[in-house]
């Protein structure tokens, strides 16, 4: 009965709605000594599950937009870091301090933000933990090579996208970003947290309740 996926646990709780279906059906021979077998008390135990499993899924919903947004906004910085560089290499800076700008750029463009998808292919709110740590990183990796730029005299491209003004609004940007997605990590965790122990807590979660009622 228990599932890792999301939709393994909407099935558990529509299954267990269905058996206490079935035991109402029995009419007064149902008649458990164990109270939380009783009707009543199923009942409410599903109308909980299901009001916290709907709850999540809201939340989930509701956190799409910003990480794709995000995602979006993280995804051409790559090559944007790489031409940064090579604009930079081309300058009279010293070779310590290029070699300092290419050590950060290594770091931005070798740590990948890998993030799991959904079916339709929108990035999972369910991985936001994991991954919101790696876009942390990386924006701080940036706003790094940026001062960095920012204290050579040497660092003047005429590229508008490679100015210094145009990659302090993104480094802001990004940070901001963050800070957005920061907000909906701990919310949407604790929703799964109490979603999880209303189902598949140890002999009081409603899984072990149906094993329960099954057997009897």
């Amino acid at each position: 009965m228990a599932s890792n996926t999301e939709t393994g646990h909407a099935v558990n709780i529509s299954n267990f709605k269905l058996l206490i279906d079935q035991c109402d059906a029995f009419g007064a021979p149902y008649n458990p000594s164990n109270a939380s077998l009783t009707i009543v008390n199923m009942t409410a135990q599903w109308t909980t599950a299901d009001t916290a499993h709907q709850t999540l899924t809201a939340a989930v919903q509701a956190a799409k937009a910003p990480i794709n947004d995000r995602q979006i906004l993280f995804e051409p910085t790559e090559k944007l870091v790489t031409r940064t560089l090579n604009y930079f290499n081309s300058t009279t800076a010293s070779d310590q301090i290029k070699a300092d700008a290419k050590g950060l750029a290594d770091r931005y463009r070798g740590h990948g933000v890998g993030v799991a998808k959904l079916p339709d292919g929108t990035p999972d709110p369910a991985d936001v933990s994991t991954s919101h740590q790696s876009f942390v990183q990386k924006a701080d990796t940036f706003k790094q090579l940026v001062d960095l730029y920012g204290g050579d005299a040497a660092y003047a491209p005429n590229e508008a996208d490679l100015k210094l003004v145009a990659l302090t609004a993104l480094a802001t940007a990004m940070k901001s970003a963050n800070d957005h997605i920061g907000t909906i990590v701990g919310p949407v965790n604790t929703l799964r947290v109490t979603r999880n122990k209303t189902l598949y807590d140890k002999d009081t979660g409603m899984v072990d309740v149906a094993w329960t009622a099954r057997t009897m």
